[in-house]
């Protein structure tokens, strides 16, 4: 694995730690968005495109958004921002350091060249001996000329929760001052 998957991986550890560690859930919301961004960058380094489109598709513009949605509409009040390390449990130190060793030692202490060369491994790439089109080619052109129907129902129904939500987040004010 090359330099940038190394900072790509530091980024994605970075950022979920932020998730947890955040005491605002909207900057949480956020740094979770950032890891799976990060996550998808990873796997279009690997050549998995199909599976990095559904990360930006799926988790990011499903799951994370419903989540920052649904922050937003409880109109969470943010407490007290000091977060005391020291005053943490013994347990939950012991635990966190046994499980960063195990993280670090497969990495350190292992030939990282045997494991993660990839290219040592013979393989036909069959997708340019059959066909010309990508993952990607092959679903665009399916859902935009078969299911292309299908599709426009699914984004209708997307538009009108996004209504919805909007709807139930909006304070009407009738007390307004006519000048």
């Amino acid at each position: 694995m090359s330099f940038f998957g190394y900072l790509l991986l530091f980024f994605i550890g970075f950022f979920a730690f932020l998730v947890i560690s955040s005491r605002n859930p909207v900057h949480s919301v956020l740094s979770l968005i950032s890891v799976f961004l990060f996550s998808s960058i990873l796997l279009f380094c690997l050549d998995v495109e199909f599976l990095a489109l559904s990360f930006v598709i799926i988790y990011v513009g499903a799951i994370a958004i419903l989540f920052l949605f649904v922050v937003m509409m409880l109109d969470i009040k943010i407490g007290d921002s000091s977060f005391d390390f020291l005053k943490s449990n013994a347990l939950t130190f012991f635990l966190s350091f046994i499980f960063f060793l195990e993280i670090m030692l497969p990495i350190f202490h292992l030939n990282s060249h045997a494991i993660l060369n990839v290219e040592s491994f013979p393989f036909i790439s069959w997708i340019g001996e059959i066909d010309s089109f990508t993952n990607i080619q092959a679903i665009g052109q399916l859902l935009y000329t078969y299911y292309f129907v299908f599709f426009l129902m699914c984004g209708f129904i997307l538009f009108i929760a996004v209504i919805g939500a909007l709807m139930l987040t909006l304070t009407l004010n009738k007390s307004v001052k006519v000048i």
